[in-house]
């Protein structure tokens, strides 16, 4: 696991900074894998597959690199098996009131966290919550605030439409959205603490307001990290005396390959709600027994499947289907579509992505109420453009 953490923390700053032609067909991303020689190839082709809407084929790429789990003892399991499941969104926006700075994590390859984080925004912002930071985002787009959407220059990972659609909402909601990643060349430790100085320098600007950050696997660490000595959320913690909300949400998490998955996991893989779990003394489970590195962890259910799409993009019906007319595909397959919002404009992060193989190969674009451009294009640049409404 720890050499995965490794490859992720390269590639980040890499394409940060170098960042690849967005949206690719996924005969494309297999190509380009094939002569990939380096450590993070699985992770990038994952992440490549997650922003055309090929979810399946991001986990599954994912999980080839990926170590997996030690086996959990009785003991460990019994302990986990001492405590109930309950609502989690609800568990976390009550205990959110009493907080000030509130951090999430998230693996890079997975939309399924970034769509729950936007679930949490709204009734974050109405209990005060006004800053959003965000690892992924660049220093670079010095308008995003101003401007009011995303752009394929705000960052990489940002590129991925659920991560852009967790920005737009942030901002019609009126979060100021900052970045908070290192801007310097650094070691593992030095950008725990670059990414700590960069959310203290807000937080000092704004003492009295109510930060979310969004940040990737193990920077919400607050124990001992390593190398690292302290994870970012360590060093906020000292920084600003804060102690932080810290929400885990990528370990009790699916995998494709379900050997990989975490042993807690698998003994309740049959929920069906996002959950935390209680005890009868109302402690929260944190990992096993003296684990303290976040507060709390929580668990997604299985994914299942609606018009060939994952459920949760539907944001508990915020969202909808949109199936194309195959008689508007005049074009040779495959194609990728791209739905924008017109005012936006094509440079802005699309709100939804999918590629189309062949003509059984129909899916259905997952979009919020409103009015659409539709770019539709295939591999040898044929195009066509289309308005929608839904």
């Amino acid at each position: 696991m720890k050499l995965m953490i490794i490859g992720v923390f390269l590639v980040a700053i890499f394409f940060q900074n170098n960042p690849p032609k967005a949206y690719i067909f996924s005969s494309q991303i297999e190509e380009n894998f094939s002569t990939d020689t380096t450590s993070f190839a699985y992770s990038k082709s994952a992440w490549e597959y997650a922003s055309i809407g090929a979810y399946q084929k991001a986990i599954w790429s994912y999980d080839q690199a990926y170590r997996g789990y030690p086996t959990a003892t009785d003991q460990q399991k019994q302990y986990f098996l001492s405590f109930k499941p309950t609502d989690g969104r609800r568990y976390i926006l009550n205990r959110a009131k009493d907080e000030q700075i509130v951090m999430i994590n998230e693996a890079h390859h997975q939309p399924l966290h970034r769509t729950f984080t936007t679930s949490l925004l709204e009734e974050l912002y109405q209990q005060g919550y006004r800053f959003l930071g965000l690892e992924a985002l660049a220093h670079v787009d010095t308008l995003l605030n101003e401007r009011g959407y995303p752009v394929l220059a705000s960052g990489y990972y940002t590129q991925e439409p659920q991560f852009g659609g967790m920005i737009r909402e942030a901002l019609q909601l009126g979060y100021t959205v900052f970045p908070y990643e290192t801007q310097i060349r650094a070691n593992g430790k030095e950008r725990e603490i670059q990414q700590a100085r960069n959310i203290e320098k807000v937080f000092r600007a704004h003492p009295e307001a109510k930060f979310l950050i969004h940040c990737g696997f193990d920077h919400i660490n607050e124990m001992e990290a390593g190398n690292w000595e302290k994870a970012m959320a360590g060093r906020v913690k000292e920084y600003t005396g804060i102690d932080p909300f810290t929400i885990n949400q990528e370990i009790l998490t699916e995998h494709f390959d379900q050997a990989k998955e975490n042993p807690y996991y698998q003994l309740v893989d049959t929920l069906k709600e996002v959950s935390v779990f209680q005890n009868e003394q109302g402690q929260v489970f944190r990992g096993g027994s003296g684990d303290k590195r976040f507060d709390v962890r929580l668990f997604h259910p299985r994914t299942t499947y609606i018009d060939g799409r994952p459920d949760w993009l539907r944001l508990d019906g915020k969202r909808k289907s949109y199936w194309l007319d195959p008689d508007d595909i005049t074009i040779d397959y495959p194609i990728l579509v791209k739905a924008y919002v017109p005012r936006e404009g094509q440079d802005a992060i699309p709100v939804d992505v999918i590629e189309i193989k062949e003509y059984s190969d129909q899916k259905a674009l997952i979009l919020p109420e409103g009015t659409y451009d539709l770019i539709l294009k295939n591999m040898v640049g044929d195009s066509v453009a289309l308005m929608i409404s839904r």
